[in-house]
């Protein structure tokens, strides 16, 4: 799967040039519904052959050859795509990009002079690795998810070198004294247990840190008091990508584990997606560090004032040319771009499904004097 400097690189190398996309949902584990994924393909590709029926004969042409070399790279695919989702570019000069994705899509194609990349930008978020952590008291195992499948990454062990308590029939070892105050040999067992699981925690935090960077989430689970100790323990930027699962158990199986990390993932996805979208509703109604609204958002990326961009599905199909533009932009000038879905889609939908977060405010004098020189334009409702 494309990394998003390489998605980036791709789009660019594809303007102005016709493109055949299309995306193939490959989620059905419905024996009858394999091949379903290609018949809606089909449909899809099929309206776009009776909207160019009258177009000129060499744009028609080009897009049945198009279309033959997409169904040429499909066709290994007998029944289902066998990954959660597929992805072609195709132009005149071949297929410039055909692979499987680990993360679901929508079945869709579109025909237009440059590549729908939209979609992909919401399988690259979803496509995020998942860490995970299960711990005891003496012992944590470290997996990483990703693409649907769990890979045991490392077993780290909290290392107590304690000796069994002397037995009371036994005698004294030499400079024991009866009588002395101080620790039973079961409270030094206990703070030596306690001694190495925190040694344990520290060098998983380590770890975790290394592993993790700056996208990847981490997902806690095993005896819940040792789970809450590491997840205090991790430093904040962590602690905002990370969560505690109690039902996640020490004896659970790897695909087990697998299904608690992808559900895991995909909350703390949808909490943070609806957090960042509301902060850059609130900033636009405030600080004037967001902005809402195709004409406002077009606007602060032409200008390069963008830091993050956020749409929906819901917007892209409505205004799939504004959308485009959008995206080609913040691609130009290095924004980040944020295809939301779930109830961050629903608070951005009501908003006109387009948003952004600024790098600095909007000028206040700026908009005081576009909103004056409205005011005082013929015809003007302002009194």
């Amino acid at each position: 799967m494309m990394t998003r400097a390489e998605l980036v690189a791709l789009e660019r190398s594809l303007r102005n040039k016709t493109v055949l996309s299309a995306y193939v949902n490959g989620e059905s584990r419905d024996p009858a519904k394999r091949r379903r994924w290609r018949l809606d393909l089909r449909h899809a590709l099929d309206a776009i052959e009776k909207r160019v029926t009258d177009a000129p004969h060499a744009e028609r042409e080009l897009f049945s050859r198009c279309r033959k070399q997409l169904e040429e790279r499909l066709a290994g695919y007998t029944g289902a795509i066998r990954s959660p989702g597929w992805v072609g570019f195709v132009t005149a000069e071949g297929v410039a990009y055909g692979e499987a994705v680990p993360v679901p899509v929508p079945t869709l194609a579109t025909w237009d002079k440059h590549a729908l990349v939209v979609p992909y930008i919401r399988a690259l978020k979803e496509a995020t690795p998942v860490l995970v952590a299960v711990v005891d008291h003496r012992k944590a195992r470290v997996f990483r998810y990703l693409g649907h499948q769990v890979e045991k990454l490392k077993t780290l062990r909290a290392h107590v070198p304690v000796e069994p308590p002397q037995h009371m029939g036994k005698p004294p070892k030499p400079g024991f004294h009866t009588g002395t105050r101080g620790s039973t040999g079961t409270d030094e067992v206990q703070r030596e247990l306690r001694e190495g699981t925190n040694r344990m925690l520290a060098e998983l935090v380590s770890y975790l840190e290394e592993q993790a960077g700056s996208e990847a989430w981490i997902v806690v689970g095993g005896i819940p008091v040792v789970a809450e100790a590491l997840l205090d323990r991790l430093p904040r930027a962590l602690r905002e990508r990370a969560t505690h699962v109690p039902a996640m158990d020490v004896h659970d199986t790897q695909a087990r584990i697998g299904e608690y990390a992808r559900e895991a993932a995909s909350r703390m996805r949808a909490a943070l997606d609806a957090k960042k979208v509301q902060e850059a509703l609130d900033a636009a109604n405030g600080d004037g560090r967001g902005v809402q609204g195709a004409q406002a958002t077009l606007r602060a990326l032409r200008e390069g004032r963008v830091h993050e961009l956020y749409l929906t599905l819901g917007y892209l199909e409505k205004h799939p040319d504004e959308a485009d533009e959008a995206v080609r932009l913040a691609f130009d000038t290095s924004a980040l771009v944020e295809h939301v879905s779930g109830e961050a889609a629903q608070l951005l939908d009501s908003a006109g499904g387009i948003a952004a977060r600024l790098r600095y405010p909007v000028p206040v004098s700026t908009e005081v004097g576009e909103e004056s020189a409205r005011a005082a334009a013929p015809g003007s409702l302002a009194t």
